[in-house]
């Protein structure tokens, strides 16, 4: 219980603003001035500011007290309960923000004696969308403490309330630099406190957390296949949320380790405890997705979005994380991607049409419907639209890479390679774009310069098998073809794990005129990917045609319009032969 005398109000009931801070400049006036007309005194309890934060603190009216960093979030979020006076408390972190409309209900649920704690819903901003959690931040004063050194929990007597009186949190969508700082220093309180029990299947859940974010896979499948086989109450909803954090997190670490089958075993397994999960149906699109299954990834991406506009008529408190819950744009583009390699172009339209409708500030989704585009030779459409982002300000490097394979469809070789250019300054290690400006300049002659941009980017990536191959297609354009062809053999003797290289390989035979080799790796492609493509078969039709075997070639042609009527390599080679 505070020391301090209580904070009369006329017999209205009163409540404190309590907070922990440490340099939170960034953040801290937007949550103070979203809090100031909701309570009665800020506690701020600094842990060592070195930045404006006191400052900023002190200009709302905040009673700022000095306190030392013990390596515990709940020791320093007792303490600033001990600085309250008023009958109950609001705990806000300086990176969020209480929603303005919802005062005069957190004003009227303190009022009430059924209960010592409120839950909230707090809405993170995520890079890719926005998460719902509910957590307990409004209690009675004295009738409540933390624990945990790290992703602290409220310890309360009695009864809590549900509410959806809502927080937004900012502090999950910062910089690369500044997250990684923050995961650096989440992991080691979670590595000791784990240590100290381990069979804590929420301290093991926020460690798996952590570790997926830092893209430590491994540790992730390490430590998730042990917590699935923790022994917890089945009927307990902290377990069973923990459980599906953990599900999704190791499902998507065996996503990402190209084990696309347990994944998907995961993931079905907690769908059976938890139908109707907006997590687990997204992760499990996207697994069919990754697994080319597009009829099954569409189903999954559909159902959540059914159970999403249900869901946003009526919101449902529901203890269990939702770490998708607005991703309705991302769906909508992963629907697109779906309609796309099913061949319904249609359908893909109207899908990245969807994402953009709702995320109009997301270059992904407007690369995409480029891509889209491209691809059905609607290039002034594509060139439009790529103009559009640029006006707008979100262009991205990905933005850029497009514009210049328009560019090169067009035959302006000049602006192609500033496009590139412009895209490697936004991202110096997109092996795409170099790849494509290293081709151009090798194609333009200008070989010094092409050597100097390869050296660039194989300085990150020295046994990048690609950029090998462009290296030996300067050895070509030096004179020197045996080195390519004695490269090309060597990779033919084994199983490279990237099957696209095949395609630079072909494209390396042909620039030599190798054509039966060419075709022997074309066809080594094809054999080895998921799916036929219109313009590798067009490619092996050339080469046939290239060797004099214009029957083969007529019929490979036939074949690549078969699967794509806009190919244009095979209606301009097929046009050739016919006449």
């Amino acid at each position: 219980m505070s020391e301090h005398p209580a904070i009369q109000k006329n017999g209205r009931t009163t409540l404190s603003a309590c907070m922990i801070v440490k340099n939170e400049e960034k953040f801290l006036a937007q949550c103070l001035r979203s809090i100031k007309n909701a309570v009665d005194e800020i506690i701020i309890v600094d842990t060592g500011s070195t930045d404006r934060t006191v400052d900023i603190a002190q200009s709302f009216d905040a009673k700022v007290y000095r306190h030392p960093w013990k390596n515990s979030f709940s020791e320093a979020r007792n303490h600033s309960l001990s600085y309250a006076a008023c009958d109950w408390i609001l705990q806000i972190d300086a990176d969020e923000a209480l929603e303005q409309a919802d005062i005069p209900l957190l004003h009227k649920l303190i009022t009430t004696d059924s209960h010592n704690a409120i839950f909230v819903a707090i809405y993170s901003e995520l890079p890719g969308g926005q998460a719902k959690h509910y957590f307990q931040r409004i209690f009675r004063r004295g009738k409540a403490h933390f624990e945990g050194i790290v992703h602290n929990q409220l310890i309360f007597e009695g009864k809590a309330l549900e509410s959806e009186i809502r927080f937004y949190h900012y502090g999950y969508n910062l910089s690369d630099r500044d997250m990684e700082r923050k995961y650096k220093r989440t992991g080691a309180l979670l590595r000791q406190q784990l240590a100290e029990n381990p069979n804590n299947i929420f301290t093991m859940a926020n460690l798996i957390r952590n570790y997926r974010n830092e893209h430590n896979f491994d540790k992730v499948i390490e430590l998730g296949e042990k917590g699935l086989n923790i022994s917890v109450s089945q009927t307990d909803l902290v377990s069973k949320n923990q459980r599906q954090r953990i599900s999704i997190d190791l499902a998507h670490a065996l996503l990402n380790t190209n084990q696309a089958d347990r994944a998907e075993e995961v993931c079905k397994e907690t769908l059976k405890e938890k139908p109707d999960s907006f997590d687990i149906l997204i992760v499990l699109g996207e697994i069919m997705l990754k697994k080319s299954a597009f009829n099954d990834a569409l189903y999954y991406f559909k159902k959540y979005l059914i159970l999403k506009e249900k869901e946003n008529k009526e919101p449902s408190f529901n203890v269990l994380s939702a770490d998708f819950y607005y991703y309705e744009p991302s769906t909508y583009n992963n629907i697109g991607d779906c309609y796309k390699h099913l061949g319904l172009i249609h359908e893909a339209e109207v899908a990245y049409k969807k994402a953009i409708e709702r995320n109009n500030k997301e270059p992904l989704y407007y690369s995409n419907l480029v891509n889209l585009y491209i691809s059905q030779n609607r290039l002034q459409e594509a060139q439009d639209l790529t103009y559009t982002v640029i006006k707008s300000g979100i262009a991205d490097h990905l933005t850029y890479l497009l514009l210049g394979k328009m560019f090169i469809t067009q035959g302006n070789t000049n602006d192609a390679i500033n496009a590139f250019h412009q895209s490697i300054q936004m991202d110096n290690k997109n092996t795409t774009a170099h790849t494509y400006l290293i081709n151009l300049l090798i194609q333009d002659n200008q070989l010094e310069k092409a050597k100097k941009v390869l050296t660039e980017i194989i300085s990150f990536y020295p046994d990048d098998l690609k950029l090998k191959c462009l290296t030996e297609k300067i050895h070509y354009k030096c004179g020197n073809k045996e080195s390519a062809l004695n490269f090309i053999q060597s990779i033919l003797t084994s199983i490279p794990s990237d099957k696209r290289l095949y395609l630079d390989l072909g494209d390396l035979c042909i620039e030599m005129e190798e054509y039966a080799t060419a075709i022997e790796v074309l066809e080594r492609y094809l054999t080895t990917s998921q799916g036929i493509e219109a313009m590798v078969i067009a490619s092996i039709a050339t080469c046939y045609a290239k060797l004099g075997k214009l029957e083969s070639a007529i019929f490979g042609f036939q074949t690549a319009l078969k699967l794509d009527p806009n190919c244009n390599c095979a209606l301009h080679n097929l046009a050739i032969l016919k006449n």
